[in-house]
């Protein structure tokens, strides 16, 4: 899902097709078989604008107001240009915001890694921006957040990243 107004006409880069992904998102919601959104990567797309965060955030109201909006971290969150120019993209900056707007029950500042239990299932969300290999933090945090799954009350885990 991306960015859209419903009005094109005041917005200089649209994702139409964001708001058909989204009217399929709510129609299979709405189905009643849906209690937990996922929403890894590519968060919004705003292109370092705040007006193009809230058309994002409008868009999806509907479906995070009814079931649980889980995202994982925007690629290039750990970038941060601190540059005074406007760029024709975020720059990296769309951290920022992320973490403003989407909070997420994060190991912690710039480690957006976390697990979460649905039922009999443990969903573990790792960064695809953030070191992953053996002996990085996040291989640790992820080696530990295993070892404390008790597989006979959650059989299922599903790592996305």
């Amino acid at each position: 899902m991306g960015k859209a107004p419903l009005d094109p006409s005041v917005e200089h880069y649209i994702q139409p097709a964001s708001i058909d992904v989204t009217r399929a998102v709510a129609k299979e919601m709405h189905s009643g078989k849906v209690d937990t959104i996922f929403h890894i990567g590519d968060i919004s797309y705003a292109t370092w604008f705040l007006v193009e965060w809230g058309f994002f955030l409008h868009l999806i109201k509907p479906l995070a107001s009814q079931v649980s909006y889980m995202t994982g971290p925007p690629l290039e969150t750990p970038r941060v240009s601190r540059s005074l120019y406007v760029t024709l993209d975020s720059g990296g900056e769309c951290g920022i915001a992320y973490e403003s707007y989407l909070p997420m029950p994060a190991a912690g500042k710039d480690k957006p890694w976390y697990s979460i239990e649905q039922g009999s299932v443990h969903f573990i969300v790792m960064s695809a921006e953030h070191p992953w290999s053996e002996k990085s933090e996040q291989y640790n945090w992820m080696e530990m957040d295993l070892s404390l799954v008790d597989r006979s009350r959650t059989p299922w885990v599903i790592l996305i990243g």
